[in-house]
């Protein structure tokens, strides 16, 4: 009786310690697998992710990650004291599911998963957040304590610097800039701290809000003298509408100028536009056609717009609303 107790005692600590029982969604698994970062039910207000994990390179030799079932593709990478970090991982607007998989000699050991709130202006399904959902800062003492170890996080030596590379924000933050085609200037050369507050504390490099003062430190603001302000020109909210960092897109536009204005106006897509049956299509076209104005260039909103303000009540370049409104057609027409 002794004999068979204790083989049964060795079964189920056998069986509890394999590798292959999967922990419940958000929680480590038998094995080890941990995210630390980020934490569970996070709003965030950046694409792109950065994600570190907590293992066992003796269980897990191979790591695969998914976003709402989307593979990301991952640089092949080993447990450094047990840890390793996964920078750009890329999300969607609104609600993310980010799935960790474990693997050791192509077998699957564990899976564990952490959900993630995308939230930004431009996208109606990141305006309703979840219950229970917080915000999200990773540059706290708490969190950099465990990675002072490998990262030097010194950031008085985000200036300005002959070897950008050196940036203690480069190596977690490069793909911010890879990723794209355009980058802004500050960034371009890793000088963080014209934007970022060096001296801010918990959480640590903090952009005051609104960003414009920051904004208009390079950049000249014409709009101010103008009547009217666009809304987020007048609330000074310039990353509303451009990435601060690097884009696909000039001026560093988050979507294409129709989708973006859109994002705000969907009812301009959805009827006709400035005159019923304007030469018999049923409005004004608003793209895929050459803009007058702008030879070798489509139509888009900010032909007739402009997207910061201006002195007509709907911010028509070069245009008052004292004027006729047939003068301001006649400029293409």
């Amino acid at each position: 009786m002794k004999y068979f107790l204790l083989i049964s005692a060795v079964c189920a600590a056998l069986l509890f310690s394999s590798p292959g029982w999967a922990a419940s969604p958000g929680k480590a698994a038998v094995a080890g697998l941990v995210i630390i970062q980020p934490t569970e039910k996070s709003i965030v207000q950046s694409e792109l992710l950065i994600v570190v994990l907590n293992g066992s390179p003796l269980l897990i030799d191979e790591i695969q990650l998914s976003v709402n079932n989307r593979k990301q593709v991952l640089a092949p990478k080993t447990f450094k004291q047990d840890s390793v970090c996964y920078d750009g991982v890329r999300l969607s607007y609104g609600l993310n599911t980010v799935k960790i998989t474990g693997y050791k000699n192509n077998k699957k050991t564990e899976e564990i998963t952490r959900q993630v709130f995308y939230q930004n202006d431009l996208s109606t399904g990141s305006i309703s957040i979840p219950a229970g959902f917080k915000a999200y800062r990773f540059h706290i003492d708490e969190n950099e304590k465990a990675c002072s170890s490998c990262h030097g996080l010194d950031f008085r030596k985000a200036e300005d610097s002959q070897d950008p590379l050196q940036s203690p924000c480069y190596l977690c933050h490069k793909k911010m800039l890879s990723e794209y085609s355009f980058t802004h200037g500050p960034s371009a050369v890793w000088s963080c701290l014209m934007c970022h507050d060096g001296k801010a504390k918990n959480p640590k490099l903090a952009v005051a809000a609104p960003v414009a003062p920051i904004c208009r430190g390079c950049h000249e603001i014409s709009w101010e003298k103008m009547k009217n302000q666009h809304a987020p020109t007048a609330a000074g909210a310039c990353t509303t509408c451009h990435n601060p960092h690097a884009e696909n897109r000039q001026y560093f536009l988050r979507k294409d100028t129709v989708e973006l204005c859109a994002a705000c106006h969907e009812e301009i897509l959805s009827q006709p536009h400035v005159i019923n049956s304007f030469s018999g299509n049923g409005g004004h076209p608003l793209r895929n056609c050459p803009d007058p104005s702008r030879p070798g260039k489509y139509l888009t909103c900010a032909s007739c717009h402009n997207p910061h303000g201006g002195n007509s009540s709907v911010f028509l370049n070069n245009y008052d609303d004292s004027m006729p409104r047939q003068r301001f057609c006649t400029s293409c027409h």
